[in-house]
């Protein structure tokens, strides 16, 4: 099986020029709605918040900082290019609204059905609307 470029091809031209990212970030119940806002002025597209509790051992959550059990888990859809800024950002909100607290990790997407996803995903208005990305 051929690696994944992280570019989508259709024909000779190249439609996605960066690699979507999911984003997992996880933060004290109640502060979703502001992380899940923060995270859209970097066009995460798409976001799904869920309310998690913590199953980790006393031990181990005390090390990462998160002795409250209840938390809100953020599903973000990011650009991999925009993942650095996204990250240095998050670890900044962390410590100062999040009580020093909160992890945040990304997982490459490997696959995409459809131009029309593609953009909607990844914010491209061009390729959102069916249009071109050269046009």
């Amino acid at each position: 099986m051929a690696e994944y470029s992280g570019e989508i091809k259709t024909g000779a031209e190249n439609v996605a020029p960066s690699r979507l990212m999911m984003l997992v970030t996880v933060v004290q119940k109640g502060k979703g709605t502001f992380f899940a806002d923060f995270l859209q002025t970097f066009d995460a597209n798409l976001q799904v918040c869920v309310v998690g509790r913590g199953t980790a051992r006393a031990d181990a959550a005390e090390f990462l900082g998160l002795n409250e059990k209840n938390r809100t888990i953020i599903f973000s859809i990011v650009s991999e290019d925009r993942l650095d800024a996204i990250m240095d950002a998050l670890e900044s909100r962390f410590y100062t609204v999040n009580g020093k607290t909160g992890i945040s990790f990304a997982i490459p997407l490997t696959s995409m059905i459809g131009k029309l996803s593609y953009g909607f995903l990844s914010n491209d208005r061009r390729l959102a609307k069916g249009g071109e990305a050269n046009g």
